[in-house]
């Protein structure tokens, strides 16, 4: 925990008021949106030059923001529930 924020399992239990949440949730949406975006250029500029320590940085970089990706579903499926059902339908095996 950094400058005395609130722990994972403190911040499971806070409760958002509606027009709040919907509020961070599209904060959110629109974060992964640029993350998503982040790493499609990345991958592009990689393919794009022959110099292998820059396609190294490309590729490592868009690994990071696949971490950025995740963490920003993690918390969206923790604050909706609909969205939390979808993508587990999405991910079953059958």
């Amino acid at each position: 925990m950094r400058g005395g924020g609130i722990a994972l399992s403190e911040e499971k239990v806070m409760h958002y008021e509606e027009q709040d949440k919907e509020t961070l949730l599209e904060m959110l949406r629109e974060d992964l949106i640029g993350e998503l975006q982040a790493i499609n250029q990345y991958e592009r500029h990689a393919r794009m030059t022959c110099y292998a320590p820059a396609r190294d940085l490309f590729l490592e970089i868009a690994d990071d923001e696949r971490h950025h990706v995740a963490e920003l579903m993690k918390m969206i499926t923790q604050l909706d529930r609909r969205q939390a059902e979808e993508l587990r339908k999405a991910f079953m095996y059958k």
